[in-house]
């Protein structure tokens, strides 16, 4: 190998000895002038220092530079129109600069390149006119040389790159001859002339470039085509779900909004809130979603090697309503095969299929009733075996000290720590308070609320803000104090519920999707006419006289059967934020079933009587049993046995199912009901004897005498009422007339029959208005007739329900000339009627032919007949589309206005332009027996609203019940249109943050994801060549409106916390964007001529904006611990520096969770659990005013880590914001475009 400079010594091939570098650094030290022409100037090749040149510079410049366009960019990069090569070489060095880590040594080599720029030591000029290949390294010793050769020349391969010079495999040529190095002399001379200048320009590289220390430029990054550019920043921007819009032929535009936003917010928060207004398809976008996720559209929802499963946790009478939408309907699992493995009635499970068989997962429903009373080691068995949570009503855990809510929470988090995923389904968060909201929140998210402390956002201090400040405008009423609760206010509506809460109102979805079509037709929401229909002049004696003796007989009633069996029921005043338990309300049950019977008596006699049956019926058996076995009840065992058997012969499990259902609330956890009966027992021994000295024993079976006297009196009272419905019952040959029988189940005590009562006013004002106009009686004037129209009646109870379908029945058969059109021409009777109990198949049937046109029905209306009355409880108001309908009956009217809105939703449908009509049943009489219940209620809990519901808008905490308030408000409710209640619906805390909609952004981000999808066609395989491009940022050009856009994300250690997209103009103005504008990238592909100064002057601008949205975030999650915690934290952080690196090596990690955690984790939940843990263990020692002295520095931060670990809040990594420049782009104007190349 021939490596001596002996031999070939004019050969420089970058073998050892013979490297180029060395031959410059040599030569230039000697030389008088130097000039260099190469292809490029790579500057971070500059391998130059100060010491390499002259000590002293007799020409200026002294170097000078003729660099060509030989770059690394290809031809078709370069030949776009209008091409500018000044334009590419100082992008292309600029890149180059920012792509290479820097030494030190090559720090100071650049620092010397740009000072001999700045005092013309070194010049450069760049060759445009056409390819320059030449590499001439030229030094001149003695320019003025007559005789010998005045200098040395390098010919070669060898570019002026530390490559080039050094590490790669040239060949280059020494030349010495006089006339040689003349003539290169001459050569490059003319090629100097030739070029243009470019000094200037090198030193604004340089200085832009940001590589010199101290510098505030930005990063440019890597140039590449616009298309491409398009791809990357969508496929960052969207996380890579990019094709994710299904269902476009089920689901209308702004549900499809809906379900990207909610798998968005799903993403980051664990969890979302979907509450848009009844009627626009909350269960929709939910079941696209578990269809979604079931099909493996969100792989991250799951555990690696888990297949997805999917529990819905659902008030039991809508359990067979999602069963029919998911399974059954065939518009969310059509391509799937599904098997049912388990039906227990309120516990359902199916496996999911493929196509090829293979198994994908399985769907569960639970009932609401077996959820809040499941123990612990199912609870996480749940937590193991499911990973996405979808709970319908979710309102009804808005109390966080019950057990549905404490249950939820447990089913946050896997054993391994991974989080599993919620969806909230509520049509009414705008009737709770703010507490509620958060408490629904804290379902999906831990103590740390993590995502929000990453966000910057203290939710907890901004929540308490809020209630501080709004008691404190309660008290003064100071307009200072109003705006700032309008502030903070307006900060927990964007920072929180936008984050965390889909909220579309009827309104939002006219003005932001008013081009939506539906059947070729515009959008509309045609508010139903409302109708009061006040039935008391219909009222006879007899009628009167009933309701006269309810009233009486009612308030008399002890329900004495509920007090022996001991269960009462607690509700909860409003939460604390500060980590007390609210105080509880004990109710008993009969308070309860006397509110139960005076809401069943407005409903219909029919309900008050059969539930009053029943009641008597259980009490009875009770009666009947204690009478029997009094005698034999010698002890407390004997006590126990007894009423146990007459709690099983009463069946008095489906009694208290029936109060759970009805004011959704829960049964009380003691065991000690049974020394409560024992206490009563003895206190009514004690009232009723008749001087002192009896023993407790005599005692004992004195009161036990009392019970069987007050059932007795119940009975009575009982039996006074039903023979005043007697008299109203309809007889035939002497015996009361029976219609029909109430469907019952073996938990029922009575079978009852259905009666027609004379004169019942309420039914005989439905008989007038769908009877012929000429049958309805003046006194209904205001109300239009129904006749030949389509009716949906609606009743909040099965009983009234049977009984109006049993009634019309026999109408329609006694008396046809009146109601010829609800018979067809076979004689079928055009009515049906569906409960919770109604059998899938016959719902589906009955849906079918009551609305054929909404539900493609018609076959079913040939086979079995067209329905025209449809008879429905609520298990009909949600999540069926009824829209053939022309009224809306409420027979019954329910005190949550927002029940109304949801039936009437059924046939108030989207695009729905005929005319609806609401008939409102407004009772009277009945309101008396109501009040009069209120009325005792309140006497032993102040605020009812707890016991009825705090949605319950005709009732408020504070003020007096009296039948005129209360009338009124029913009245109002009876004649509000479905706007007025839903704005009627809304707290006065909401009144103040009410999320608009959707965020722009987020809308955007649809149209966006649609266009790419629907518009543009793009694949999978699209995307394929920006999946590995994660070292930006990325750029490129095009035409436009002379601004720059660019992409950053913000981190708070491994969490994206933000993404933001920021524009400037010439002007310098900086505007926030929408990813919508990502469009203009594939509007125009070729990259026009670049002012890359401008460009990097205005990227430094957005810089600057940028460290201020950083800055934010950093002091955003401010959050100044308290306490016991805060003490502990600061004396971690002392002893920290006290113990020596060795004993911190091993916890290091742990030690900085710990210490992250013990910053963000509320005070008051977690003090009273740390403190004794660690003292107990000896690792602290706790002094006077929560001093505390570290005993074992290593045991305590490792006991916090389990602790923290098992409670599942290590997520956070660390509270560091770093930005990440995702990408750029100019978009050039007109006349930027048309300048020719320099």
């Amino acid at each position: 190998m021939i490596n001596e400079r002996k031999i070939a010594p004019h050969i420089i091939d970058n073998s050892p000895g013979r490297e180029l570098l060395k031959v410059i650094k040599d030569q230039l030290k000697r030389s008088k002038e130097a000039k260099f022409a190469i292809g490029y100037f790579f500057l971070s090749g500059f391998s130059l220092v100060r010491e390499d040149f002259p000590e002293e510079f007799s020409k200026r410049p002294f170097l000078k530079i003729i660099m060509g366009n030989e770059t690394t960019y290809s031809t078709k990069e370069e030949l776009v129109e209008g091409y500018n090569l000044r334009e590419l070489f100082k992008q292309r060095m600029i890149e180059e600069l920012q792509e290479k880590e820097f030494s030190e040594d090559q720090i100071k080599q650049l620092k010397t390149l740009r000072d001999f720029i700045a005092k013309n030591i070194i010049d450069v000029r760049l060759y445009d006119r056409s390819r320059l290949h030449a590499k001439l390294y030229l030094f001149l010793r003695d320019p003025e040389e007559r005789y010998s050769s005045p200098g040395l020349a390098v010919v070669g391969s060898s570019n002026f790159t530390r490559e080039g010079l050094v590490r790669n495999k040239e060949l280059n040529i020494l030349l010495t001859s006089r006339e040689d190095v003349l003539y290169l002399d001459r050569w490059f001379d003319e090629l100097w002339e030739e070029s243009v200048e470019f000094r200037e320009d090198l030193l604004k590289v340089i200085d832009i470039s940001g590589v010199l220390p101290g510098s505030p430029y930005p990063k440019i990054g890597k140039l590449i085509d616009s298309q491409t550019l398009f791809k990357y920043l969508v496929y960052r921007w969207f996380e890579g779900r990019v094709l994710n819009l299904l269902k476009k032929d089920i689901l209308l535009e702004f549900q499809l909004v809906g379900v990207v936003n909610a798998v968005d917010k799903i993403n980051f928060y664990n969890g979302v809130i979907l509450a848009d207004s009844v009627g626009l398809g909350k269960s929709f976008i939910a079941s696209t979603i578990i269809g979604e996720f079931l099909n493996k559209k969100h792989p991250a929802w799951v555990p690696e090697d888990k297949d997805p499963s999917v529990m819905l946790i659902l008030p039991p009478s809508i359990i067979n309503q999602w069963e029919e939408l998911l399974i059954y309907s065939q518009y969310f699992l059509k391509d799937n095969k599904i098997d049912k493995v388990k039906d227990k009635g309120n516990f359902k499970i199916y496996k999911v299929f493929d196509k090829e068989n293979k198994y994908l997962g399985k769907i569960a429903f639970l009932s609401l009733g077996k959820f809040q009373n499941l123990k612990e080691h199912d609870l996480k068995k749940f937590a193991e075996e499911y990973d996405f949570f979808v709970i319908d009503e979710a309102h009804k855990y808005r109390n966080k000290n019950t057990n549905r809510w404490r249950n939820v929470r447990k089913l946050q988090k896997k054993e391994s720590g991974f989080s599993n995923k919620f969806l909230l389904l509520t049509a009414t968060p705008l009737n709770n308070s703010i507490n509620d909201i958060f408490n629904l929140i804290r379902l999906f998210m831990d103590d740390t609320f993590t995502p929000f402390m990453i966000k910057g956002v203290p939710i907890v201090d901004l929540i308490k803000r809020y209630k501080d400040l709004k008691k404190e405008f309660q008290k003064k009423g100071d307009t200072k104090i109003k705006r700032e609760l309008k502030k903070v206010a307006t900060e927990i509506k964007q920072k929180v519920l936008d984050e965390i809460m889909i909220l579309r109102t009827r309104k939002y979805i006219m003005e932001q999707f008013k081009d939506i079509k539906i059947n070729d037709k515009p959008l509309v929401f045609k508010d139903p006419i409302p109708y009061s229909l006040d039935y008391s002049p219909f009222y006879t004696k007899d009628y009167k006289s009933l309701i006269e003796v309810i009233n009486n007989n009612l308030n008399k009633i002890l329900f004495e059967h509920t007090k022996i069996y001991g269960t009462r029921y607690v509700v909860f005043e409003e939460d604390t934020l500060d980590g007390e338990e609210a105080d509880k309300k004990f109710i008993e049950v009969a308070d309860l079933f006397k509110l139960l019977l005076g809401k069943r008596l407005e409903s219909s006699i029919f309900s008050f009587e059969t539930t009053l049956r029943r009641i008597y019926e259980k009490e009875k058996i009770f009666y009947n049993i204690f009478k029997m076995e009094i005698k034999g009840i010698k002890d407390m065992e004997d006590l126990k046995k007894v009423i146990k058997r007459a709690v099983d012969r009463a069946k008095i499990e489906k009694e208290l199912e029936e109060v759970k259902e009805e004011y959704n609330i829960e049964e009380e956890n003691e065991k000690t009901w049974f020394n409560r009966v024992i206490k009563l027992i003895s206190e009514y021994g004690e009232k009723a004897q008749e001087e002192k000295g009896y023993s407790d024993v005599d005692l004992f079976k004195l009161g036990l005498e009392v019970v069987i006297q007050n059932l007795e009196k119940d009975l009575r009272y009982m039996e006074e009422i039903f023979k005043e419905l007697d008299k109203l019952k309809e007889k035939e040959n002497g015996e009361i007339k029976i219609v029909g029988k109430l469907p019952t189940d073996k938990k029922d005590v009575i079978e009852p029959s259905i009666y027609l009562y004379q004169n019942d006013p309420k039914f005989e004002t439905l008989k007038q208005i769908i009877g012929l106009p000429s049958f309805k009686s003046e006194k209904l004037k205001d109300i239009p007739s129904l006749y030949g129209k389509k009716i949906l009646i609606f009743t909040q109870y099965k009983d009234t329900a049977y009984y109006i379908y049993h009634n019309l029945l026999n109408w329609i058969n006694k008396e046809t000339d009146i109601h010829r059109w609800l018979k067809d021409k076979n004689n079928r009777v055009k009515i049906g009627i569906v409960t919770g109990d109604t059998d899938i198949n016959a719902k589906i049937n009955y849906i079918k032919r009551f609305s054929p046109r909404a539900n493609s029905g018609y076959e079913e209306v040939n086979k079995y007949g067209e329905i025209d009355i449809l008879i429905s409880t609520d298990t009909l108001s949600e999540g069926v589309n009824l829209q053939d309908a022309d009224v809306v009956i409420n027979y019954d009217l329910p005190w949550n206005p927002m029940v109304i809105i949801q039936r009437v939703g059924r046939v108030n449908r989207i695009g729905n332009e005929k005319e609806i009509y609401m008939i409102n049943y407004m009772p009277s009489k009945e309101i008396e027996v109501i009040v009069g219940i209120l009325r005792k209620l309140k006497e032993k809990i102040d605020d009812i609203t707890l016991i009825v519901g705090k949605d319950v808008k005709i009732l408020s905490p504070e003020e007096e019940i009296s039948i005129e308030t209360f009338g009124e408000k029913i009245r109002d409710i009876s004649r509000s249109t479905i706007t007025d209640l839903e704005s009627y619906n809304i707290s006065e805390d909401f009144k103040n943050f009410i999320p608009e909609g959707i965020p722009k952004e987020q809308l955007d981000e649809y149209k966006l994801l649609n266009v790419i999808q629907y518009e543009l066609g793009y694949t999978k395989e699209d995307f394929e060549e920006v999946i590995g491009m994660d070292k930006g940022p990325y750029y490129s050009y095009i035409k436009g409106s002379d601004k720059i856009i660019s992409v950053y994300e913000f981190y708070r250690g491994k969490y994206k916390v933000m993404k933001k997209i920021l524009s400037i103009g010439e002007d310098g103005e900086i505007t926030y964007e929408t990813p919508l504008v990502f469009l203009d990238l594939i509007r125009e592909r070729k990259r026009s001529p670049q002012k890359i100064e401008n460009a990097i002057e205005k990227l430094k601008i957005v810089k600057e904006e940028v460290d201020k949205i950083k800055e934010e975030l950093k002091e955003g999650y401010n959050h100044r611990q308290k306490g016991f915690l805060y003490n502990l934290y600061s004396t971690l952080i002392f002893k920290r520096r006290e113990v020596g690196e060795r004993e911190i090596k091993n916890i290091e990690n742990k030690l900085k969770t710990v210490m992250i955690v013990l910053r963000t984790i509320p005070h008051y939940l977690y003090s009273k659990e740390i403190k004794p843990l660690l003292v107990s263990k000896g690792l602290i020692e706790v002094r006077r005013n929560n001093d505390i002295k570290i005993k074992d520095f290593k045991g305590t931060v490792e006991t916090l880590f389990e602790f923290f670990k098992e409670k599942g809040l290590t997520d956070i990594e660390s509270l560091k914001i770093k930005v990440n420049h995702v990408g750029w782009y100019y978009e050039v104007g007109d006349r930027e475009d048309n300048k020719k190349r320099t």
